[in-house]
């Protein structure tokens, strides 16, 4: 019973973390790069130069939501494990590959685009899931 409450409020705090990151997101499309710094990579590849804006405007913070998230979550829920952190990313994984669906014409460049986050957000989970076996791997 008590995993099964541990499920329900990582899948609860998911779609919060969901939620957020529509904000976040929109936070970040709204900052201004200035273009005296885009320009030497705009001139090599524009999509890089969307990357690079996508990633420091919009995935840096996701993932430092996302972290906030997890290590508020390990103090309600004594032993988080990978399921946990799973049923916790999901919902902001699924939202943010809707949107990139959602962008039919151009899903592949928008795709590109938005792989940093996903890549981040993968070595976050990674790195959060190496703790927790550690962690539970200790003899109490």
């Amino acid at each position: 019973m008590d995993q099964i409450k541990n499920r329900v409020f990582a899948v609860i705090l998911g779609i919060v973390l969901a939620y957020a990151s529509i904000a976040i997101a929109g936070i970040g499309a709204a900052v201004a790069i200035p273009a005296y710094l885009l320009k030497p990579v705009a001139q090599v590849s524009g999509i890089l130069a969307f990357t690079l804006v996508d990633l420091f405007t919009i995935a840096v913070p996701l993932a430092a939501a996302f972290l906030v998230v997890a290590f508020a979550s390990k103090l309600v829920i004594s032993k988080p494990d990978f399921t946990f952190y799973a049923l916790l990313l999901a919902p902001l994984v699924l939202l943010q590959l809707y949107f990139v669906v959602q962008s039919q014409p151009q899903m592949f460049n928008n795709f590109v685009t938005t792989l940093p986050r996903y890549l981040l957000l993968a070595v976050c989970f990674y790195f959060l899931v190496l703790s927790a076996k550690r962690v539970n791997a200790k003899p109490e």
